[in-house]
């Protein structure tokens, strides 16, 4: 039997001239009438019927105001409310509009006002000249932070007791012992390079332990392991990362000697900062001897010799254990006061009115702490 091959193009010639395509897969003579193209001119409307086929009450053509008709209705079927408003209303509007532009009234033009004369920056001799440079010098928090150093030096948390080692310690630790040992936590942190304030801060510890705990042992041994371990844990306190660079608890082992293990450093750190109750940021006198000359004082000869010889005396007064029953801020005052007193020309007096307002101490305040550092200034 032959199949007949169909050839594939022959639905894809193109259609002979003058055929249109339609969507109506009938001829037009035979589609129902709903389906018949309209007439030329033949406007559409949204009835589904043919007009001939609509009832006569619907068959009513709206009036030419109004073009259109709501619902299919008549005019006259529809109700009032939904009827086209008439020409010319306007509907209410609740909404409070703005004012046209030339309903906004026009503020009157003054005249441009004079500059200011210029503030003259001299100060009356009447007024004092400290009040005026601390106020341009002054941040808007130092204030605040030196009443918190104030607050937190008197903290009886913070503050050691000036006679635990006759106390507390039964004389088995003399003051010639602790100024031995602060000694050697001095060359501790020399050797090591570590951050200024780190030995002030690890003598508060060493101070603040002994006035709580008395030691079972008062060897050598002992305090040395007491003095390594509070310089380093005031030296992670000051600087944290720097400081686990340079120390760990097995070279504060071996600076300490042969017979200290890391086992006993790390336990002694444990029981060191359970006695100080966590608290190890007390401010101490060097951070007020930064304090009170941050800023050069009028007449002074050089800030930064003043500043550094306060540092030193701040220093040596920790081996002094008669300075321990003064306030960081008297010691601070008093290291600036014998500074000045040995740098300072001699019509610029030690201790002026405005050194007096920055520190709230006067001469007679700082009598006994000047006459317990003497010694230790060489003056």
């Amino acid at each position: 039997m032959m199949q007949h091959t169909v050839n594939p193009w022959a639905f894809a010639r193109p259609p002979p001239p003058g055929f249109g395509f339609s969507f109506a897969r009938q001829p037009v003579a035979d589609l129902p009438a709903r389906r018949r193209p309209p007439p030329p001119g033949f406007e559409f409307s949204y009835a589904r019927q043919p007009v001939a086929d609509l009832p006569a009450a619907r068959l009513q053509t709206p009036p030419p105001s109004i073009g259109f008709f709501c619902d299919q209705l008549a005019v006259d079927d529809v109700p009032a409310r939904v009827r086209p408003p008439p020409p010319g209303f306007s509907r209410p509007c609740n909404k409070v509009l703005p004012p046209s532009p030339c309903e906004i009234p026009v503020p009157p033009k003054h005249p441009k006002r004079a500059a200011p004369p210029p503030v003259s920056t001299a100060v009356s001799e009447n007024e004092k000249p400290s009040t005026t440079k601390r106020q341009r010098l002054c941040s808007d928090y130092e204030d605040d932070i030196d009443a918190n150093l104030r607050r937190t030096e008197r903290s009886p948390e913070e503050r050691p007791r000036p006679d635990y080692l006759k106390t507390v310690q039964q004389d088995r630790v003399t003051p010639s012992d602790r100024a031995h040992m602060i000694e050697w936590m001095d060359e501790f942190v020399r050797q090591h390079e570590l951050v200024d304030g780190t030995l002030h801060h690890a003598v508060a510890y060493v101070d603040r332990v002994l006035s709580v705990r008395a030691m079972r042992k008062h060897t050598d041994h002992e305090l040395h392991l007491l003095g390594a371990t509070a310089v380093f844990v005031a030296a992670k306190y000051e600087d944290g990362q720097r400081t686990l660079a340079k120390l760990d608890p097995d070279k504060v082992a071996w600076y300490i000697g042969r017979i200290a293990t890391r086992k006993e450093v790390l336990d002694m750190e444990r029981r060191m900062v359970a006695a100080l109750r966590y608290q190890l940021g007390g401010p101490t006198a060097h951070t007020f001897v930064s304090r009170f000359t941050k800023h050069p004082q009028e007449g002074e000869e050089d800030l930064k010799k003043i500043q550094r010889m306060a540092h030193h005396l701040a220093d040596e007064s920790l081996r002094n254990y008669a300075c321990l029953g003064y306030l960081p801020s008297v010691v601070a005052s008093s290291a600036i006061f014998l500074a000045r007193s040995a740098l300072n020309p001699p019509d610029v007096p030690a201790w002026s009115t405005e050194m007096q307002e920055l520190t709230g101490y006067d001469v007679m305040n700082l009598a006994g702490c000047l006459h317990a550092m003497r010694p230790v200034a060489h003056l």
